[in-house]
């Protein structure tokens, strides 16, 4: 099956590592359909696409919630006509501090976002693949998840944060194991540190993080990350990069 023909969802794709993404895809000739809560930031995605000649669908949603998963997969399968056979689960954010320190408040919709909605999507997308690729409706199918090198090394400067993605790496590798065999690929894409609104996001700032960073040298870039995921999903069939750690060449930990 040619990219041509392929669809993409791309979830967080406001900003970041999603929005280059989505960008990627749509160069590699598929259709995407981009989810995020800012809508205006959706929109001007889409024409930034839609002007470079790709084509592109917006849906906003909340993903912290079961119910909003459950409304954005059927609005984009919807609006694809089927399900999308590339998912790139990136929605997510992190959060400063260890278990001690950081902001209790926070952690119920960091866990929300960053594994209970992450895992609900990989469920819906591996199975609907996995049936449409039983129906002969497809050769394939790709679930891409965003996960960390703080989920490999789990820092006490981002303890809570690199514990939901140790835990959403360890539900793909089980999900891998189980769609496998019906030709669905699941992959884990677990960048180092990497220059974006993530860090203001977390509460990092220049003395928590700036410095503390400046030794590693040059940062990734979102697009170094999509240039990587659009590797990963543009393999032949039979050709499966289940687990890449992309980090700056400078940075030694985490």
């Amino acid at each position: 099956m040619s990219n041509e023909t392929r669809a993409a969802l791309v979830t967080g794709a406001s900003a970041g590592i999603g929005r280059s993404t989505a960008i990627a895809l749509a160069e590699a000739g598929m259709r995407v359909v981009v989810s995020a809560r800012r809508a205006e930031a959706l929109a001007t995605l889409v024409e930034e696409i839609e002007t470079a000649g790709g084509q592109a669908d917006a849906v906003v949603a909340d993903l912290a919630t079961i119910g909003g998963v459950d409304a954005m997969w059927s609005e984009a399968c919807g609006l694809l006509h089927g399900p999308p056979g590339v998912v790139i689960a990136n929605a997510g954010h992190g959060l400063q501090g260890g278990v001690l320190s950081s902001d209790r408040s926070k952690w119920e919709n960091m866990i929300a976002l960053n594994y209970t909605g992450c895992v609900h999507l990989m469920r819906l997308a591996a199975g609907a693949q996995a049936d449409a690729i039983e129906a002969d409706d497809a050769p394939s199918g790709d679930v891409v998840v965003l996960g960390s090198v703080s989920g490999i090394h789990v820092s006490p400067f981002s303890g809570m944060y690199g514990s939901t993605k140790f835990a959403v790496t360890a539900a793909a590798e089980a999900l891998r194991r189980e769609v496998g065999p019906r030709r669905v690929r699941v992959s884990v894409i677990k960048p180092g540190i990497v220059r974006s609104e993530f860090q203001e996001v977390a509460g990092y700032d220049e003395e928590t993080f700036g410095k503390a960073v400046a030794k590693f040298g040059d940062m990734l870039t979102p697009e170094d990350v999509a240039r990587t995921i659009r590797f990963v999903v543009t393999q032949p069939p039979n050709v499966h990069v289940n687990d890449v750690v992309i980090r700056p060449v400078g940075q030694d930990y985490p």
